[in-house]
């Protein structure tokens, strides 16, 4: 089979089984309809795949291996421009959140495909999809780690890892929920708006990676 025609068909049964995933969970999607949509036989889908876990682990690289490339590839461009001193935490930030902010202007169709799948991911985090994605994203989880720790030096790991999660959490709501915010602030808010949203973000979490280790507010849960 000529390559052209390979990639073709390697192409419409990721965008079956992506429409599959988003639309029914890693567990709720069917190989009967990714295959119908694909035009293929399930044959076919085990050759090229290996299985439905190998199935969605190309979904994912397919959808968020650019994203994690051009993390790595902003993270590196401020630690180059730093010329060996530590980067700031408010460039670590802008490194972290402006790859996926970009999706936010790009064409409706891109856009919504990885924020339906991440909205699928974000709401029914299962533990075979969790583990893919775990393997995907962890050497850019610790690029930025590390970077947090250059920058801050004294603070505590935990407490960095904390806020690194609290980071990811935010951007994940405003990527998959722009029309709630909108709606919920009256339109105040214009999740739409990347520079907006950078800047409010960057300034947001900056100051609550400063503030680690300055205080510390026990809360007791009953």
């Amino acid at each position: 089979m000529p390559k052209r025609a390979k990639e073709s068909r390697q192409a419409k049964i990721l965008d079956a089984a992506e429409t599959a995933f988003a639309d029914d969970g890693y567990n709720g999607a069917s190989m009967r309809d990714i295959v119908r949509g694909a035009g293929v036989n399930l044959a076919t889908v085990y050759y090229y795949f290996g299985s439905k876990n190998g199935l969605m682990e190309a979904v994912l690289k397919r959808r968020f291996g650019p994203l994690r490339q051009e993390h790595l590839e902003v993270l590196r461009q401020f630690e180059r421009e730093a010329k060996g001193r530590p980067v700031s935490v408010e460039k670590i930030l802008e490194a972290m959140l402006l790859p996926p902010l970009r999706l936010l202007a790009a064409p409706a169709a891109k856009r919504q495909a990885v924020t339906r799948l991440m909205g699928r991911i974000v709401t029914e985090p299962d533990a075979q999809t969790q583990e893919i994605l775990h393997g995907q994203r962890s050497e850019v989880r610790a690029a930025f780690l590390k970077a947090l720790r250059a920058s801050l030096p004294k603070a505590p790991a935990a407490d960095l890892q904390w806020r690194m999660e609290f980071v990811w959490g935010a951007l994940a709501f405003i990527l998959c929920n722009p029309r709630t915010i909108e709606v919920e602030t009256h339109g105040a808010c214009n999740p739409v708006d990347a520079s907006k949203v950078l800047a409010e973000m960057v300034g947001f979490f900056s100051a609550g990676f400063r503030a680690v280790g300055i205080s510390t507010l026990m809360v007791s849960v009953t």
